[in-house]
């Protein structure tokens, strides 16, 4: 079993698993995430949770941290 937590980038796109760190996450937050596309704002729509490994795509990628306000705004 590994962590994860399931972020949705863009409103309706899928929900990829992120790894969080010592960061705990309720769905609604948002955060900051490395992507092949550089660092991104999404929305957790999966709390911490433990899932099989072979349901992710390893490795995962961390979570950067929790997003403030100001780049909410952005």
């Amino acid at each position: 079993m590994v962590e994860v937590v399931g972020i949705r980038f863009r409103g309706a796109g899928k929900v990829y698993y992120f790894a969080p760190g010592n960061i705990k996450f309720n769905k609604g937050d948002f955060a900051i995430v490395e992507t092949v596309r550089g660092m991104e704002i999404g929305e957790v729509m999966l709390d911490n949770r433990q899932v099989p490994e072979e349901h992710t795509v390893s490795p995962l990628k961390p979570v950067l941290r929790k997003a403030t306000d100001a780049d909410i705004k952005k």
